[in-house]
């Protein structure tokens, strides 16, 4: 660091080397600037100099890489030669001609494990070679890597087109030392194994071979920056019609960087400049690359002609008069949006000389959050904004002051130029597929459901299309589409908006939850009625095909009651009637609009709206497929660093897996594992900051915060036991099969009925059915309930514990409510255990209960309903009974398909189960050197249960406790009276004690006293009458 403490940087030109492998080389001046004499004078010459790199190109987030440096006098001031394998500079290509760096003061971590990619046909030369040392020596020479000084990265291409780098462990960069790093070497012929150089038949290509090329045309996924432009240009000038290609395509056309082209698709064309792109870069060849504005002014992505073009920006006309018209969209029927649009079209024209055309379309961002700041007084100050919104304007109509000029590109000058807002016209929105202006304007982009694991979002755009069509067909047929789901926050306004930006139709939401009434008043149903008028039939006229998402529509209505007071039902009864005709009205006077509604509990809806409704679609709790892309999504690095902070960067850590995450993450919604990152970010940053070097440990990363697994791992356990806070099942318990002793045969049937589903649901998928239920019976304290809480943990299930009595509500209907509840919750969580506890008293044989109503009943019959749908479409749901009589069951709930697999929990009837037992109750005991586990066991009665044992070993280390105790009060006596002084109890821990005094040590002598004062749970009168139960069950 400087005198200052900051860490000096450098901006240096670059130069690629081909002929250098790894290190790097640095003018002398570059060289003094980043390492100061004072520092070689501290001691610190014996020490390799090493500088992080970063060459910012096109892509946001851009790694920095740690590379061994010295002076090369033969370069110029001011300037630093990269290996160009390193930054992957393809050879012959234009490169970036400046890069960032730092001094990397620390020692360089070795890497544990390297994993390197191999051609088959190398690969097979290396074995040859015979030992592995020989394999890795080889490899060391032909790439030139110097064991514990050059620096290997996560994805260097050792060897052109031969070798490379594909795993560094949980490190991004390092050094290799032979002696400790574990290589791996690959066969993979399907590598992405990129040449350094340009293809064989560039290398003859010359200029002007061809006065047009076809390419594919692709959106920017962010604005370029100018030090990226060849030559660059203006300020001023316009930079919506900068158009980017590879080098290969200007050759091919034969003009240079900069030159202006004419892009043509069918009957549509627009004048551009073309600036080459520089390598390095991951964008693709073949593709010319533009802004949204250019993009919009093309049907699609398909194929576009460029060709040469005589330009003049000098000659271009200025426009006496220019009309624009708004495009009609939802933010551009909003009062409150009005201004700040106007002072932004205002200053989109102004600050550049803009070159538009009759029929552009303009997009103009703007940050909805300062739109009520946005008035003539606030106008000249100047706010911090983030853009996340957009509306566009179409150029109508141009008028010149020579009447000659008929048509052509015209600029916009603010002295000469009079601009008109006029009419709205109705255009489709440009489809997220051809452009990806999210990104480019960076808002925040919805959640991409395009894997096929999300089957509901399939057929959600199946029906959004099915509607499209009959639109463009003329068609009149309403599209309503109810979106439904027990659980909230499991994206139904997500997978909307997504759709309607993936199809390119309009948006519009009205949140009805923010709607306020007054429940039950008379005018409640006027006022609902006409705020959605108010906000609907001014947009819908100029904006088809449209969505329109009335979300949290259940807010406002209610299922009609019996019980409610008259009044009211009758209000609630007229506006669900009004709302439904609103939405059949709607529909019909407004063709290409689908109505899409969002409700929690499809129950509550009343049958005039639910009918209203053609299609109704369940969006569940996502499965461990759906986790699986949700995680990959978020952890992408575009999201980790959305909305951050801009001066650190987060990325996914190399250990992360993210299969193992959407596993420990069963039952959480997007916005559980939306918040468990956050968390993770958190927690990311401040193990970096405890670390003590954080900007040394920050550029080892890459410069970036990697957030790793355990971060995360540790962020879903918290999101787990919130979840299950708020969904009343209690928190799982690490409860392990080492817990559990004696119980090997039970054991391996649970295996067979809950891993291989689990794990193998291949095999059921020929319509076998699978067993739903366990029950567990017999004497109490055996063990049942901790046995299903060691399933939960073993298989990493979430757990429900159901009791009789929540199950029990005073309303007729809602005991069985409760039932289909619990099975619903566990659907949403799954995998999931449900536990009955104590099922006797959950489901008695029907007919013999005294209750007037008759509730026992229908919960028996509710139960039997829900269990006959696990074996078929309950995957990844099981329940678990425990009963100490199972004689009083219904003898429904034993027959196959709903609790099939009786397992009877008894009592330990051989010396070296109660060993077993023994053994898991004491294994985190500090035993004595005279314990016998085996010789207690012998002297343990059979009627013990595991209950008994777990007394027995509490009383054990109760009795080691106060014989620790009374000795511990004997040696401060013993103290006192050989010191002459009186010194308190706690003086004597902090200042005398021994560890060993601190141990609590549970001898023989504990245990035999703990075993003759207990007394066992179960006769033995009850134990026959257990065994004859089991004896009855096992040959029914």
């Amino acid at each position: 660091m400087n005198a200052k403490g900051q860490i000096p940087t450098a901006n240096p030109s670059v130069i690629f080397s081909h002929d250098n492998c790894f290190d790097s080389f640095l003018s002398k001046e570059v060289f003094n600037h980043l390492f100061p004499i004072a520092d070689n004078a501290n001691g610190n010459e014996s020490q390799l100099p090493y500088i992080s790199v970063m060459v910012q190109g096109y892509d946001k987030f851009t790694h920095s890489k740690v590379l061994k440096c010295s002076i090369k006098d033969q370069l110029p001031p001011d300037t630093v030669e990269l290996p160009s394998k390193v930054f992957r500079v393809t050879k012959g290509q234009p490169t970036i001609d400046n890069c960032q760096i730092w001094p990397y003061r620390n020692i360089l971590p070795v890497i544990q494990n390297l994993a390197i990619s191999l051609r088959p046909t190398l690969y097979d030369q290396l074995l040859s070679l015979g030992t592995c040392e020989e394999q890795v020596k080889y490899i060391q020479l032909k790439c030139r890597i110097e064991n514990k000084v050059s620096v290997i990265h996560c994805g260097d291409v050792l060897w052109d087109s031969w070798c490379r780098v594909i795993d560094c462990s949980d490190q991004f960069q390092g050094v290799l030392d032979t002696n400790c790093t574990k290589i791996v070497l690959v066969c993979d012929d399907h590598a992405t194994q990129e040449s350094c150089e340009l293809p064989y038949y560039t290398k003859s290509l010359h200029l002007a071979q061809a006065n047009r090329i076809s390419l594919r045309i692709g959106g920017l996924s962010r604005p370029i920056d100018k030090n990226l432009l060849t030559p660059i240009p203006s300020v001023l000038e316009d930079d919506s019609m900068f158009v980017f290609s590879d080098a290969l395509s200007l050759l091919r056309l034969g003009v240079s960087s900069g030159s202006y082209v004419r892009i043509s698709q069918a009957d549509v064309s627009r004048i551009a400049r073309l600036f080459v792109l520089l390598s390095p870069n991951e964008l693709d060849a073949t593709t010319l690359y533009a802004c949204p504005k250019f993009i919009a002014n093309f049907k699609d992505s398909e194929e576009i002609v460029m060709e040469k073009w005589s330009f003049s920006p000098r000659k271009i006309p200025v426009a006496a008069s220019v009309s624009l018209a708004r495009v009609g969209s939802w933010n551009n029927c909003q009062k409150v949006y009005e201004s700040i649009i106007l002072d932004n079209l205002t200053k989109y024209l102004t600050s550049k000389s803009r070159v538009l055309e009759v029929g552009d379309l303009l997009p103009i961002p703007f940050d909805s959050s300062l739109a009520p700041m946005c008035s003539v007084q606030l106008r000249e100050l100047e706010f911090s904004s983030e853009n996340d919104s957009i509306v566009w304007f179409e150029v109508s109509k141009v008028n010149f002051e020579d009447s000659s000029i008929l048509s052509g590109p015209f600029t916009i000058d603010s002295a000469q130029t009079t601009l008109v807002t006029e009419n709205v016209v109705s255009k489709s929105p440009m489809p997220i597929t051809n452009c990806n202006f999210i990104s480019y304007y960076n808002f925040h982009a919805p959640f991409p459901f395009d894997s096929p694991s999300f089957d509901y979002a399939s057929k959600f755009l199946q029906y959004v299309r099915v509607g499209i069509k009959c639109y463009k067909r003329g068609i009149k047929m309403p599209s309503t589409i109810l979106l439904h789901s027990s659980t909230p926050n499991v994206g139904k306004r997500t997978l909307v908006k997504h759709t309607a930006l993936r199809v390119g139709i309009h948006f519009a939401e009205i949140d009805c939850a923010s709607i306020s009434i007054l429940p039950g008043a008379a005018d409640t149903t006027n006022k609902i009625i006409g705020f959605l008028k108010a906000k609907l039939e001014p947009l819908l006229p100029f904006a088809s095909p449209s969505i329109v998402l009335l979300s949290h529509l259940d807010s406002i209505l209610e299922k009609e009651d019996a019980q409610q007071d008259p009044s009211g039902s009758k209000n609630a009864k007229a506006l669900s009637i009004q709302l439904g005709e609103f939405i059949e009205n709607t529909c019909k006077d407004f063709t290409g609009v689908i109505i899409v509604a969002s409700v929690n509990d499809i129950e509550k809806l009343p049958e005039s709206v639910s009918t209203k409704m053609r299609f109704d679609l369940q969006v569940p709790v996502p499965t461990e497929r759906q986790r699986l892309e949700i995680f990959k999504s978020q952890l992408s690095t575009s999201e980790l660093n959305y909305g951050g902070s801009k001066e650190f960067r987060f990325c996914v850590g190399q250990n992360v897996i993210t299969s193992k995450l959407a596993l420990k993450s069963a039952g959480l919604t997007p916005k559980d594992i939306h918040s468990i990152i956050h968390v993770a970010k958190a927690t990311a940053f401040r193990r970096l900051v405890k670390k003590g070097d954080f900007f040394g440990e920050y550029m080892l990363a890459g410069h970036f915060i990697p957030v790793t697994d355990i971060d995360l791992s540790d962020a879903i356990e918290r999101a787990r036991a919130e979840f299950s806070d708020a969904i009343g099942a209690p928190k799982i318990p690490n409860v392990t099969w080492d817990d559990i002793g004696g119980m090997d045969i039970v054991k391996g049937e649970i295996m067979d009925t809950i891993d291989l589903p689990l794990k193998h649901p291949e095999l059921f998928s020929s319509g076998m059915k699978k067993r739903s239920g366990i029950l567990f019976y017999g004497p109490p304290g055996t063990g049942k309930t901790l046995l299903a809480k060691a399933i939960a943990t073993n298989f990493s299930l979430n757990f429900f514990s159901v009791k009789g009595p929540e199950l029990l509500n005073m309303y007729i209907g809602e005991s069985e409510a409760n039932v289909r509840r619990v099975f619903q919750k566990a659907r949403d969580a799954k995998p999931c255990v449900i536990f009955f506890d104590e099922l006797d008293s959950v489901a008695p044989k029907r007919g013999n209960q005294g209750d007037s109503g008759g509730v026992m009943d229908r919960i028996v019959s509710q139960l039997l309903a829900e269990l006959d749908g696990m074996s078929t479409g309950g995957d990844g749901v099981f329940v678990i009974g425990a009963t100490n009589r199972p004689d009083l069951l219904d003898e429904a709930l034993l027959r196959p398909g709903r609790f099939d697999k009786l397992l009877y929990l008894g009592i330990s009837d051989t010396n070296e189960k109660q060993e077993n037992i023994l053994k898991a109750l004491t294994r985190k005991f500090m035993l004595g050197n005279d314990v016998n586990l085996s010789m207690l066991a012998n002297g343990c009665p059979f009627t013990y249960t595991g209950a008994d044992f777990y007394a027995l070993c509490s009383d054990a280390i109760l009795n080691a406790m106060t014989r620790t105790s009374n000795e511990i009060d004997s040696k401060v006596d013993d103290y006192n009276l050989q010191n002459d002084k009186i010194v308190s109890l706690r003086y004597w821990f902090e200042k005398v004690a021994t560890q060993d005094d601190l141990n609590v040590i549970v001898k023989m002598q504990d245990f035999l006293k703990a075993r003759n004062e207990l007394i066992p749970s179960v006769s033995e009168e009850e134990l026959k009458h257990y065994l004859r139960i089991k004896a009855n069950f096992e040959t029914a």
